[in-house]
């Protein structure tokens, strides 16, 4: 049986998990710099080892008040529709792997054009983790603007 690694993380009281294949990094000890003017969602850029990543919040997409105050918060930092990414989350919780039989696609009751990214339901001991696919979140307008922030600030 096939296993896939996801990284399970935290926003709010929920968990959601990412497949391992898509993240690069993590990130916690971190300075964003505000950009002005920037799309909706994106936070700012980080310098990550002399690359500028566009860091997006997962709480503002998801309708959350975008702050997170908590000293865990951590950056996932991925390759998101070929555009480097940072997704800013309020906690790593760990890796888990799974197997196909542990794996559904999100009920078709519960998607939207609005939740295309979340794709898959996991499910890890007793609780269910909405996966979600890196390469939906952004429109390919927002990876076009996000391509030209990181232009402009190299």
């Amino acid at each position: 049986m096939e296993e896939l690694k996801y990284i399970v993380f935290q926003l709010g009281d929920q968990k959601y998990g990412m497949n391992l294949v898509y993240v690069n990094g993590i990130e916690q000890d971190y300075h964003i710099i505000p950009v002005p003017n920037a799309p909706e969602g994106i936070r700012g850029i980080i310098n990550l080892r002399g690359a500028v990543i566009p860091v997006y919040s997962l709480r503002e997409r998801f309708g959350m008040d975008s702050r997170i105050d908590n000293p865990e918060k951590s950056l996932l930092i991925t390759l998101s529709s070929n555009t480097p990414l940072a997704y800013e989350v309020d906690a790593v919780v760990g890796i888990e792997e799974m197997v196909s039989k542990n794996i559904n696609r999100m009920p078709s009751v519960a998607s939207s054009e609005e939740t295309l990214f979340m794709e898959q339901v996991l499910h890890i001991r007793e609780e269910i983790v909405i996966a979600i696919n890196v390469n939906k979140i952004l429109s390919d307008e927002m990876a076009e603007a996000l391509n030209q922030i990181v232009e402009e600030h190299q």
